[in-house]
Formats: C-alpha cells, sequence, structure tokens
C-alpha cells in the first residue's frame, strides 16, 4: 500500500513537472490550440466529450478485433527509395506489397486510444470544418476526428478495398463524412478538385515513404487554407520517415512544426509564404517521451 501511495506520488509530481515545461512552451509561443491535445498526452485526463468519443470509437475497434484470425488484404507501405526522388506535382509512387493482417492486427493498426484522442481535440482545438485524410485503414482514426462537433466535412482516402468496406461501415452513422477506395493520387485528382472548398486538416496517415509523403504534401497544399493543419502520421516509423519529417518541418509554407514523436504537426503560414522565414520548431519530444524509431516487420517478408 505504501510504495503504490509513493509510485501514485513520484507520477503526479512527474506529471506536474511535464505541465510546467510545456506552459514555457505557450509562453514562447506555441499555439494555445494545441493544448488541450497535448495536456491529454501528458495526463490523459479529459473532459466529458472526449471520453465519450474515446468510449464510443473503443467499442468500434473492440468490435473489429473480435473478428480474431479472419484476414484482410492491405497496401503495406513500401521500403525506403521505392518511389525514386521525384516530389514533383506529376509523379505517382506507387504503393506496395500486398499483405495479409488479421482482424486483431487490423484493429490495433489505427491509433490507439491515447493518440487518436489527441487527434480528436486538435481537431477540435483549430475548429477544423473540412478534413482531408490519406489512409483510412479501418476508420479508427476517421472516428476521433469526425466526431469534434465543428466539423462538417470529411473525406477519408484508402487503397485497400477491404479496408474501405470496413471503414465505412466504423463510419456510416457520421454525417458529412465520405470513404473513398482510390490510391491517394487518384483521390486528390477526384475529391480535392471537385470538393469547392478549402481544406482545414489533413492528416497523411499511409504510404510511409519519404519522397510519397513530401509529394503527398505537395499535391495537397495548394487546396489548404491559410493557418490549415497538417498531420503526418507515424514520423518514426522509420528512419526514412524521420527523415521525411526532417524536411517537411522545414517547409517555407509552414509557421510553426511540432514533433510529438509519434505525429508531427504543422500550421500552415497565414497570408505570404516567400518570406523565407522557417517555421518555428517545436520539440516536445521531451515532455511526452521520445519515440523508438521503428523497423517495418513488413520490409522482412
Amino acid at each position: 500500500m505504501i510504495k503504490k501511495l509513493k509510485n501514485k506520488l513520484s507520477s503526479l509530481l512527474h506529471q506536474k513537472q511535464k505541465s510546467e515545461k510545456l506552459d514555457l512552451f505557450f509562453v514562447n509561443g506555441l499555439s494555445q490550440k494545441m493544448r488541450p491535445a497535448l495536456e491529454w498526452l501528458i495526463r490523459e485526463v479529459c473532459d466529458e466529450d472526449t471520453k465519450s468519443t474515446i468510449e464510443k470509437v473503443e467499442r468500434r475497434r473492440k468490435e473489429i478485433a473480435s473478428y480474431e484470425k479472419k484476414e484482410l488484404p492491405i497496401w503495406y507501405s513500401p521500403k525506403p527509395g521505392s518511389a525514386g526522388l521525384d516530389t514533383s506535382l506529376d509523379a505517382r509512387p506507387m504503393p506496395g506489397k500486398v499483405l495479409r493482417f488479421t482482424m486483431e492486427r487490423v484493429a490495433a493498426t489505427g491509433k490507439n486510444k491515447r493518440w487518436g484522442a489527441a487527434l480528436y481535440l486538435i481537431a477540435r482545438g483549430f475548429e477544423s470544418k473540412v478534413i482531408f485524410e490519406l489512409g483510412a485503414c479501418a476508420g479508427i482514426s476517421a472516428m476521433y476526428l469526425a466526431s469534434a462537433q465543428n466539423v462538417k466535412t470529411l473525406i477519408t482516402v484508402e487503397g485497400s478495398e477491404a479496408l474501405a468496406n470496413l471503414a465505412k461501415k466504423s463510419l456510416q452513422t457520421y454525417q458529412g463524412v465520405k470513404v473513398v477506395n482510390k490510391l491517394f493520387d487518384e483521390a486528390i485528382d477526384t475529391e480535392l478538385s471537385l470538393l469547392g472548398k478549402k481544406v482545414d486538416l489533413v492528416y497523411v496517415d499511409g504510404h510511409h515513404e519519404k519522397t510519397a509523403t513530401i509529394h503527398y504534401f505537395n499535391r495537397v497544399l495548394p487546396f489548404l487554407k491559410g493557418g490549415a493543419v497538417v498531420l503526418f502520421d507515424d514520423i518514426s516509423w522509420s528512419y526514412d520517415m524521420r527523415d521525411a519529417w526532417k524536411e517537411v518541418s522545414r517547409r517555407l509554407e509552414f509557421s510553426d512544426a511540432m514533433d510529438l514523436g509519434e505525429i508531427g504537426v504543422c500550421i500552415v503560414k497565414q497570408g505570404a509564404v516567400n518570406d523565407n522565414i522557417e517555421p518555428k520548431y517545436w520539440d516536445l519530444q521531451p515532455i511526452l517521451g521520445r519515440a523508438r524509431i521503428g523497423d517495418p516487420h513488413g520490409w522482412k517478408q
């Protein structure tokens, strides 16, 4: 009992120290719109709306996992260099090979509760109305994003037909949500070009390869509002993705770039971007915990 109490007190003290360090980031100019998400990532204490969202999404995750050993074909992100060096608008990076994942594994592939709630709080904090996601998987992340009441339109893209169908079921009760079963470039061509409005938040959550990641950002950039949020998922998935993050986080189109370890968060500048001023770089890993750089198992098969 005494040992448990000491551990609890130590944990609370550690959280308090992290919160004090986080406050210094805000004093130095970090956007206050990130505060709810970052405080959640530190303390995992939330309001009733966030709690309700977590419960709903995690019920769906458990439902998917309950199918256990049933397998689905998925596109696995290709090895570094597979897309060459062309990040231009005309490039067309091809997906990796098809692997078969069990439903248990598919359920676990989507963002876990901690990071899923952070996505929800980012979309809510920035009052994002129009969201475009590249990489639906089973629709778990899209459920978190679409749960923010300010979201009016969410388009999520998935190359795997089986996963797209799964995502459609996950998202069938959400208004203004569309699941598109196409390769990313095809979806950008058809969906964003015809959308008729600028995008507030883009979530790049698939095809985890440096050249492809930079290319997809270049493709969606003309459709972004000033002040839009760009989320780069799995920036520590591999050394290649860390290189991708190092490059995109210095893009002059951004005013701020935040390294959360697992996710990179960037904010598009308001107004002209030809000022040659690099974005403010906020390394939040010392507070949130250092992300381990991965060694993707699919490359070994």
